[in-house]
C-alpha cells in the first residue's frame, strides 16, 4: 500500500481530508442544526475545497467544548474600536486556553520570553498543515480582527491539528512495529504501540526517521532518561483499559487502528493533568527550602538537594538565568524562583513539532476566577483587592487581609492606567506573583529571558544545561553574609499590555475627581507661591527706594 494510502487510512477523518485537500471551492456547505456556523469556519471550509464539508462535520463535536473553555477569558481581552480582537490578544487568549486545558505550550503562541506582538498567531507551526489558501485567509482575518466565535474556530482548528500530529505519530509506531493498519490487532500489541508513541514523545525522537533497533535501545533506558517512566507506562495501561471499558469493549479484545486512535485521543487529553502530579512532587520538595516565604530557594540550597541525591535541581546558572528562574536582585545571593522553575521548559515532558507538554500553572486557575468575577479588560482596584483576598491557593489561605504595600501597589497600577487595572498587563501579573509567590510566576520584561528545552539550550548556547558536581559544590560552599538584609521579592515598575487603553474611555468618577482635586490643589499652591513672591518683590522695592539717595 502506498504511503499516502496508509496515512489516509490511519489518520482521523479531518487529517485524511486535509491530506487529500484540493483547491476547488465547496459548492454546498454542510447543514447543521442549531446556531449558524461562525463566519471564519465557513470561510476556512470554502478555502479547503473538497475537504471543507468534512472540516465542518468534525467541528460539531469539538467546537462547543472549545468555546466553553474560552468563555471566562473573552470579556477580559482588549478590543479595537470595532470590538474586534487583534493579533496580540488572540495569541494571549489561545496560549492561556491551551495551558489551562491541556498543559500544552503551543509553539508560535507561547511567547517564550518575548512580547505578545512579536509574531502573529497565523505563523503557528501547526497551521502549516493547512492548505496555503487557509493560511492566507487566517493571516488576512487576523489583520482585520477576530470576533469571539472566530477565536473559538481558530482554537478548535489548532487543537485538532495537534491531535492529528499525535495520531500520525501512532501510525508511525504501527509502521515501525510492522503492525497492520487495516485489521484489528491484539490489545497488548495496540497498547505497546501507544507506549512506543509516548516514549518517542518524551525522548523527542522522530519515529519516521529512526530504526527499530534504535528505539529498542532508547526504550530500554527510558527509566534512566525519565525516572517517572514506569509510572507513565502504568498510567497508559490504566487509561487504555478505562477507555475501552467506556466504549463497551473488552480490554483484552483485539482493536482496530481507528478505535486505538480514539483511545489515544482520550489518553492525550488526560495525560497533562496526570503528569502534573510530578510537578506537584517537585514543588513539595522545594517548599521546605523556601527563603522567608518569598517563593524562592537559595541557589546553594537548590544545589544541596541535588548533591544529596535528588535527580532534579542540577540546572546550571546560565540555564536557570536564561529560563527566568533565577532571581539575582540581591547581589551575591542568587535564588531560584520556585514557580518559574517549575513552569520552565526545563521541566516539560516531551516535545512535538507543535507543542511542549509542561507543568500546569496553578495561577491559571486563580486568574480564571478573577476573570469570571471581573468580566472586563480592566477592573477597579478595590474590587480586585476584595476578589483576590478571598481566593485561596495550595499554599495561601483565602479570606485574608492583604498588606498595605500590596494595596498601595494595586492602586498605583490603576492610577497609571487612568483608574482601572488591566488584568492582562505585566504589572498585574507581577502583583499576583507577590500575592501568590509560589503559584503565580514572576513576569520578566519581554526579551529578558528565553524558554529553551535542554536540547535547544545546548545547541544554541553551546554549554551544558546541567551544572557539574564541582560547580554545585562551589556554590554550596560559598558562605552567605550574616548581616545581609532581609531579601524581598523585587518589584519592577515597567508595564506591558496587549493594547493601549482606548483614548475615548473616561476614567472612573472617583479617579476623575481625584485628578481634578489634585489640579485645583496645584493651582492653589501656585497662586499662593505667586502671592508670596509678589509680596517679597514689593518689600524689596520699598527697601531699595528708602535706601536710595534723594535728588534735590
Amino acid at each position: 500500500m502506498a504511503a499516502v494510502g496508509i496515512r489516509a487510512l490511519a489518520a482521523s477523518l479531518l487529517a485524511a481530508h486535509l491530506a487529500a485537500a484540493g483547491t476547488g471551492a465547496v459548492s454546498a456547505v454542510v447543514e447543521v442544526d442549531g446556531p449558524a456556523e461562525p463566519a471564519l469556519l465557513q470561510d476556512i471550509a470554502v478555502a479547503m475545497g473538497e475537504a471543507g464539508p468534512a472540516y465542518l462535520t468534525a467541528s460539531r463535536a469539538g467546537l462547543p467544548k472549545i468555546e466553553a473553555g474560552l468563555a471566562p477569558i473573552l470579556p477580559t481581552l482588549p478590543r479595537d474600536e470595532h470590538g474586534k480582537l487583534e493579533g496580540p490578544a488572540v495569541r494571549y487568549a489561545l496560549y492561556h486556553f491551551f495551558v489551562r486545558e491541556y498543559g500544552w505550550r503551543i509553539k508560535g503562541l507561547d511567547p517564550v520570553g518575548g512580547a505578545w506582538n512579536s509574531s502573529s498567531p497565523s505563523e503557528t507551526p501547526a497551521l502549516k498543515r493547512m492548505p496555503a489558501s487557509v493560511r492566507e485567509l487566517l493571516a488576512k482575518r487576523l489583520d482585520e480582527g477576530l470576533d469571539e466565535r472566530d477565536l473559538g474556530v481558530l482554537a478548535w482548528t489548532l487543537r485538532h491539528l495537534v491531535q492529528d500530529e499525535t495520531d500520525g505519530r501512532l501510525v508511525s509506531a504501527y509502521e515501525l512495529l510492522r503492525l497492520p493498519l487495516d485489521t484489528p490487532i491484539p490489545a497488548a500489541r495496540a497498547e505497546a504501540a501507544i507506549d512506543l508513541h509516548m516514549a518517542s514523545h518524551v525522548a523527542a525522537v522522530d519515529l519516521d526517521n529512526t530504526t527499530v533497533a534504535r528505539m529498542r535501545a532508547i526504550y530500554s533506558q527510558m527509566d534512566q532518561l525519565y525516572p517517572a517512566w514506569n509510572h507513565t507506562v502504568a498510567f497508559i495501561h490504566e487509561a487504555f483499559v478505562s477507555e475501552r471499558a467506556t466504549s463497551g469493549a473488552d480490554a483484552s479484545a483485539s482493536i482496530g487502528l481507528e478505535d486505538n486512535l480514539r483511545v489515544l485521543s482520550a489518553i492525550t487529553e488526560r495525560y497533562g493533568l496526570w503528569q502534573d502530579s510530578e510537578c506537584k512532587s517537585l514543588k513539595e520538595k522545594l517548599l521546605p527550602l523556601e527563603d522567608q516565604g518569598s517563593g524562592r530557594v537559595h541557589l546553594a540550597d537548590f544545589y544541596s538537594a541535588s548533591l544529596g541525591g535528588a535527580w532534579q535541581f542540577s540546572e546550571s546558572v546560565d540555564y536557570l538565568r536564561r529560563l527566568g528562574a533565577l532571581d539575582e536582585s540581591a547581589p551575591g545571593s542568587p535564588r531560584v524562583i520556585i514557580v518559574n522553575y517549575l513552569l520552565s521548559y526545563a521541566n516539560c515532558v516531551g516535545s512535538t513539532g507543535y507543542n511542549e507538554l509542561c507543568c500546569l500553572s496553578e495561577c491559571e486557575a486563580l486568574m480564571s476566577q478573577v476573570e469570571r468575577r471581573v468580566a472586563a479588560a480592566s477592573a477597579d482596584p478595590e474590587e480586585l483587592l476584595e476578589i483576590v483576598a478571598a481566593l485561596s491557593s495550595s499554599t495561601v489561605p483565602g479570606g485574608r487581609s492583604l498588606d498595605a504595600v500590596s494595596r498601595q501597589r494595586l492602586r498605583s497600577i490603576a492610577a497609571q492606567h487612568g483608574g482601572g487595572v488591566p488584568i492582562y498587563g505585566r504589572l498585574f501579573a507581577q502583583w499576583m506573583h507577590h500575592a501568590y509567590p509560589r503559584e503565580c510566576p514572576y513576569p520578566h520584561v519581554a526579551g529578558a529571558t528565553e524558554q529553551l528545552t535542554p536540547v535547544d539550550f545546548a545547541r544554541k548556547v553551546g554549554t551544558r544545561r546541567v551544572a557539574s558536581a564541582a560547580e554545585m559544590q562551589s556554590v554550596v560552599a560559598r558562605p552567605l553574609r550574616k548581616d545581609r538584609p532581609r531579601e524581598t521579592v523585587p518589584w519592577d515598575r515597567r508595564e506591558e499590555v496587549l493594547a493601549p487603553p482606548p483614548s475615548h474611555v473616561a476614567a472612573p468618577l472617583g479617579f476623575a475627581l481625584l485628578h481634578v482635586a489634585t489640579a485645583l490643589a496645584m493651582c492653589s499652591l501656585l497662586a499662593s507661591l505667586w502671592r508670596v513672591t509678589e509680596r517679597r518683590r514689593s518689600r524689596t522695592k520699598a527697601v531699595a527706594a528708602a535706601a536710595a539717595p534723594q535728588i534735590p
